[in-house]
């Protein structure tokens, strides 16, 4: 690239970089009396037990903080009464509750969201919290000073969680509870996976690759693996704009595994979409971790797998016709037994409103197939006046599909049969089959 061209590459990222930067600054200068924060469909907060504000997804936090009062002062009433307040429904909203120790969160819809939808999504956004701190740290300080305020240990870090409250809206890998697959050669998988065992130092507990929240591959000990709510987590803050530049090497907490201390994790972006993420429980082993990133990305130039691994992370997920079929708009399969899942991106006559309205209907199905009852349903088909959607369950797979309106059911039959032979062929491309361990 010529010297101008180098120029006006860099003046456009600076341009995009100013309007995201406005966008959120804009965002941050909502409070609840303005018509901007009133709009908004959803709202995140989070609050101490003392009522000192923690977080809000819109808007700023001082400027909340007579809400965040009066939150407080909602929790501790019924606290009183030894009858904890869950939801409650106001008018078009739907207000859920969620507590834990000296945290008090809270989710309003105006958008009709199951209750158990948004405790769980309040769930994840204290898993954040705790990932960064730990239950044990957070609860040490709070026992030390009731009315501390938690934005100074969390300063830097409200763009993690911004980013965890977006993708809760239109990321179906949260409610799956599995790991989003990046779809690519099983040989070029197979080729990153077994370089980063042959280069594993013996202070590596897990080592995994990524483009952006889907999965390359991950090494890791025969007998132990992370839980997927906390391998979205540790993705989700390795994709955020912090860490997207240069060695990163920081302390973080695996709410699953044990939230009362750290492992620590180095992240490095081994080519611009592609990230390395290894995790230590040595705390003095970035160095080492350092030297095992050269020798991976040395091994992988050798045959040009380095660079192919980055023409994999920049194709855009698989188009609904790739798949042989006509009438699909999108989907999400679910692969039961390896806890993974990929889905199709959406076609391209389906508008933003229309996505995020499907995507809200496959979280509705899955919570009515995965309530614990001793008949769980098996397939569920639903019809609007806007949507087609259908989710089906067996033993080894949830899928779940939305199609043109003038399909007939039997049609949707053939299609889906369709799809889920293609899925078999190319199962070793799809998912990580075999994870090299040690």
């Amino acid at each position: 690239m010529d010297r101008n061209g180098a120029s006006n590459l860099m003046q456009a990222g600076a341009s995009s970089v100013d309007v995201d930067d406005a966008n959120i600054q804009a965002e941050k200068l909502e409070d609840f009396c303005s018509p901007e924060w009133q709009l908004r469909s959803r709202h995140f907060l989070v609050l101490s037990s003392a009522g000192k504000p923690i977080y809000t997804r819109y808007g700023n936090e001082s400027q909340l903080s007579t809400l965040m009062s009066a939150v407080q002062a909602i929790i501790s009433s019924f606290n009183d009464m030894s009858d904890p307040v869950r939801s409650m429904n106001v008018g078009q909203h739907t207000i859920v509750f969620f507590t834990s120790g000296p945290l008090y969160l809270l989710a309003v819809s105006d958008r009709n969201d199951p209750e158990e939808l948004l405790r769980n999504e309040l769930q994840l956004v204290h898993s954040q919290i705790v990932s960064i701190l730990t239950s044990a740290q957070l609860t040490k300080i709070f026992e030390q000073r009731s009315n501390f305020d938690l934005r100074q240990l969390l300063g830097g870090t409200e763009g993690i969680i911004d980013q965890l409250v977006d993708r809760l809206d239109t990321d179906l890998s949260f409610t799956l509870g599995s790991l989003d697959t990046l779809w690519m050669r099983y040989r070029l998988r197979e080729r990153v996976g077994k370089t980063l065992l042959s280069h594993r130092p013996k202070s590596l507990l897990y080592a995994m690759v990524i483009a952006d929240m889907k999965l390359v591959t991950l090494v890791r000990p025969r007998k132990h693996s992370l839980h997927p709510a906390d391998l979205h987590l540790l993705f989700n803050m390795a994709t955020s704009t912090t860490f997207v530049s240069g060695e990163h090497w920081t302390p973080v907490c695996f709410p699953k595994f044990n939230d009362q201390g750290f492992l620590h994790v180095y992240i490095n972006y081994i080519t611009p979409k592609v990230a390395l993420i290894l995790v230590s429980a040595d705390r003095d082993s970035f160095f080492t971790m350092t030297q095992c990133r050269e020798n991976v990305c040395r091994d992988l130039a050798i045959d040009d797998s380095l660079q192919r691994l980055e023409d994999a992370a920049a194709q855009r997920a698989l188009h609904p016709r790739e798949l042989g079929v006509t009438g699909l708009l999108q989907l999400y399969y679910r692969h039961k037994t390896l806890i993974q899942h990929f889905g199709t991106q959406f076609e391209d006559t389906v508008d933003d409103a229309q996505q995020r309205r499907i995507i809200n209907t496959y979280k509705r199905l899955r919570l009515h197939m995965t309530k614990g009852t001793q008949k769980p349903l098996r397939i569920i088909y639903y019809k609007s006046e806007k949507d087609t959607v259908l989710a089906w369950q067996s033993s080894t797979f949830e899928l779940y599909v939305a199609v043109v309106s003038s399909i007939s059911v039997k049609g949707i039959i053939r299609l889906v049969n369709s799809v889920l032979e293609w899925i078999k062929q190319e199962e070793d491309h799809l998912f990580v089959v075999n994870a090299p361990s040690y």
